[in-house]
């Protein structure tokens, strides 16, 4: 037998394409589940050894592998490799084996690619396969960016030979693993060095890319506009050519003191090099953002800088850019290209001024890209309603003025039978779950005054005619006053008036006085339930109308949203939903694509695979749908459902990440009907599937993807229509 040449080894690379195909998926749900949950299982150790022997748990799990190894490049192992973890079977390796214990690293280096060793097809294999005690070898290349660091090793003896789909299997395996150990040495590199910038005392670029990465993610949750400023000091190359080089070193640090001094505590100043800084101003949009920049400038233009002989004699100015999330951008890339253009743009129109990114296009600077609807356009009009509420809560707070009530609220009925808390004032934070959207619980105070239509003046508690709490998260009623609000004969809910300020008991005549006011709330009640249901219907109108031009532009869309919204209403009466939640899955069915109007046309038609830029732009789309509805009346439900809507049960969807039943129940439901009319609907990139083959991967998709018990009505459904 011919010895193993490492430098030029018998060819063993694996040819044939990774991706698991649809069928594949669909007939290995065990591993694939398995695989789903490889992220879990991997847990969030840090230690290399941890997550390398959960991997082999699942190595054997999804393969029946029966020996594994973790092999590293290394400068004093021979060839260039060692073994950093090795399972197997076997003894421990012996000195003589060293060559074959590293044999599948090199191999895999050679080839760039993952390779199968097998003795039965190329014999001189053989010694290498029995120094791991296998029979075959598989070996997975690990890389950081384009160069291989390491190599996974799977072997095989009793169960030989690999299938293909074992290999398809370990090597998403291996990618998994590989973006752990990135995730490691990431981590570990991050301990190494300190977050702050040596001159300025600021933060470094690492950590403020970082920073800016987290308040996309938070304010994509929390709908909590932020705004990024990028600054340079205009002229400062001349500057420090002029004059000592610690000049420039005292020009920087002193800007830098401009900028913290000029910022609060919660926001992120960064020195990114040279003469640029950055800021991230939280919960703030352009007009504040611009008027601090406009303020730093007027500062360092006072600002004295050493000149000739270190005497305080120079002056400098700076430019500033300015963009906004998510009005301006909804992607960090782009955030950072738009401030940065912004800062051209100040630039652009003299030294010491500040420039928005919005008023570029508005003024011609640049074009708009594209024909497609600009992001901040949704947004916009998210914020165009006008919300009743915010009034109502004006209204409310100013008439308490007037009886010196230190807590006041406003609930109403809706026409459907549900109770909401229009408006509520004086409530401490801890009470703040009382405005959260969802159905509202009334007490029986509140039952009490709208099924008598009475008014209630309680100056005692023992005074009260019904069980009431008079003690509820720390806060102690002493005296009370009730009213029902009613117009033309209607009922429409009830006003709360709790403890004066001046301890004094609320009395009929106080009763006498707000009256008239609470008629005036009444009506405006009145006005404004009609003005919200044709403001509801008007908004439901437009966006259907949106949505039906979208299947016209995207021939493929065609009918799709219909079919969806009639197979997720026949799964929620199967289910028992509710006519509420029946209702909120009607129209976030029918509107769930509308979101697509903020994605470029041409990815949407794309015909090949989208990059992972592009699937970005994608992912947006339930935001970007939601936010549609900002506003509307009534569509807080639907807003939710339309959100949630491609998250996963095991939580490895978008854009959240939620898990189980932190998902909505309408959007478990919609998540399953709108997967499957997708698979059966041609789309630019493949055919339709037939709806066996639909049935088989929906079935796949249990308890990972979707609900088990959405899936199984589903089911029902299917098999009865």
């Amino acid at each position: 037998m011919a010895p193993l040449d490492l430098n030029h080894p018998p060819l063993c690379s694996i040819d044939f394409p990774l991706e698991l195909t649809p069928d594949e998926i669909v007939s290995l749900s065990g591993p694939i589940n398995t695989l789903l949950k490889s992220s879990y299982l991997l847990g969030a150790a840090f230690e290399t050894d941890t997550i390398f022997n959960s991997l082999f748990d699942i190595a054997e799990e999804i393969a029946k592998v029966e020996s594994c190894g973790h092999l590293r490049h290394s400068v004093v192992g021979p060839n260039g490799w060692e073994v950093a973890i090795l399972r197997s079977p076997g003894p421990p390796p012996e000195s003589e084996h060293a060559l074959h214990h590293i044999a599948p690293g090199a191999i895999a280096c050679h080839f760039g690619k993952a390779v199968l060793l097998d003795p039965e097809h190329e014999e001189s294999f053989r010694e290498t396969c029995d120094a791991w005690g296998s029979r075959s070898l598989l070996a997975c290349p690990i890389r950081r960016d384009r160069d291989i660091l390491g190599a996974l090793v799977f072997g095989k003896k009793e169960s030989h030979p690999f299938t293909r789909v074992q290999v398809k299997l370990l090597w998403v395996l291996a990618m998994q693993a590989q973006n752990h150990l990135q995730r490691n040495e990431s981590l570990n590199a991050k301990s190494l060095y300190s977050f702050l910038d040596p001159l300025t005392h600021l933060y470094n670029r690492p950590y403020f890319n970082n920073q800016l990465e987290k308040e996309i993610l938070r304010s994509r949750r929390s709908g909590e506009s932020f705004t990024l400023l990028m600054l340079d000091i205009d002229g400062f190359r001349g500057y420090s050519d002029r004059f000592l080089n610690a000049s420039g070193d005292i020009a920087l640090q002193e800007f830098a003191g401009i900028l913290g001094g000029s910022v609060r505590e919660v926001d992120t100043v960064a020195h990114m090099g040279g003469s640029g800084f950055a800021v991230i101003l939280l919960e703030s949009n352009t007009d504040g953002a611009l008027a601090l920049a406009n303020r730093i400038i007027q500062r360092f233009r006072r600002h004295l800088l050493p000149g000739i002989d270190g005497s305080r004699t120079e002056r400098l100015s700076a430019s500033i850019g300015i963009a906004s999330f998510p009005a301006d951008s909804f992607d960090l890339a782009d955030l950072l290209s738009k401030a940065d253009r912004a800062l051209y743009a100040a630039r652009e129109r003299g030294e010491g001024k500040a420039f928005p990114y919005h008023e570029i296009a508005e003024n011609g600077h640049l074009k708009p890209g594209g024909k497609d609807l600009p992001v901040n356009k949704i947004f916009d009009a998210g914020r165009s309603v006008v919300d009743m509420d915010k009034f109502l809560e004006i209204l409310l707070f100013t008439a308490m003025q007037g009886l010196g009530a230190g807590r006041g609220s406003i609930v109403v009925k809706d026409p459907g039978g549900d109770f909401s808390l229009t408006a509520a004032v004086g409530f401490d934070r801890y009470d703040e779950h009382l405005t959260a959207a969802g159905r509202f619980h009334p007490g029986p105070v509140t039952q009490w005054v709208f099924t008598h239509q009475l008014p209630l003046v309680v100056s005692r508690p023992e005074d009260s005619p019904v069980g009431h709490p008079f003690k509820k998260n720390g806060y102690q009623t002493e005296s009370f006053l009730s009213l029902p609000l009613t117009h033309h004969g209607q009922s429409l809910g009830v006003l709360h008036l709790t403890n004066r300020m001046d301890q004094r008991p609320f009395t009929w005549e106080d009763l006498k006085a707000f009256g008239p006011i609470a008629s005036e709330i009444a009506k405006i009640l009145t006005q404004g339930m009609a003005f919200r249901g044709n403001v509801r219907s008007f908004s439901l109108s437009i966006l259907s109308s949106l949505s039906g031009a979208l299947e016209l532009r995207f021939p493929f869309l065609s009918g799709h949203a219909v079919r969806v919204r009639d197979l997720s209403v026949r799964v929620g009466q199967r289910m028992g939903l509710e006519d509420g939640d029946l209702d909120a899955l009607r129209h976030a069915a029918a509107l769930h694509d509308v979101g697509i109007v903020g994605i470029p046309g041409d990815i949407l038609a794309k015909t090949g695979n989208l990059s992972d830029e592009e699937m970005e732009l994608v992912r947006k789309h339930p935001f970007l749908g939601s936010k549609m509805l900002e506003g509307v009346p009534g569509m807080d439900a639907v807003r939710r459902t339309i959100l949630e809507h491609h998250e996963n049960f095991d939580g490895t969807g978008y854009p959240y990440g939620l898990r189980g039943e932190d998902i909505s129940m309408t959007a478990r439901i919609l998540s399953v009907s709108e997967f499957f009319d997708s698979l059966v609907s041609p789309r630019p990139y493949r055919d339709g599937f037939l709806q066996e083959e639909a049935t088989r991967m929906v079935k796949a998709g249990e308890s990972t993807l979707f609900d088990r018990e959405v899936c199984n009505v589903f089911f029902e459904e299917l098999r009865s229509s």
